[in-house]
């Protein structure tokens, strides 16, 4: 992963937290964590939607 790829994906993390705020839908610190280990390009997407759904189901 290189230093571009990183600030890449920053500043995808910081729209798609923009986002949330203007619709009103606050971050999760979970979220946060998956979404600092997505930046460094140690797990996907994938994963993350894995772990969240995983935990979402097992809250209901």
């Amino acid at each position: 992963m290189t230093t571009d790829d990183i600030a890449k994906r920053r500043r995808a993390e910081k729209i798609a937290y923009a986002i949330n705020s203007i619709e009103g839908v606050p971050v999760s610190d979970e979220v946060k964590k998956l979404s600092d280990q997505w930046v460094y390009g140690k797990i996907t997407v994938k994963q993350i939607k894995k772990e969240l759904t995983k935990k979402y189901k097992s809250a209901v």
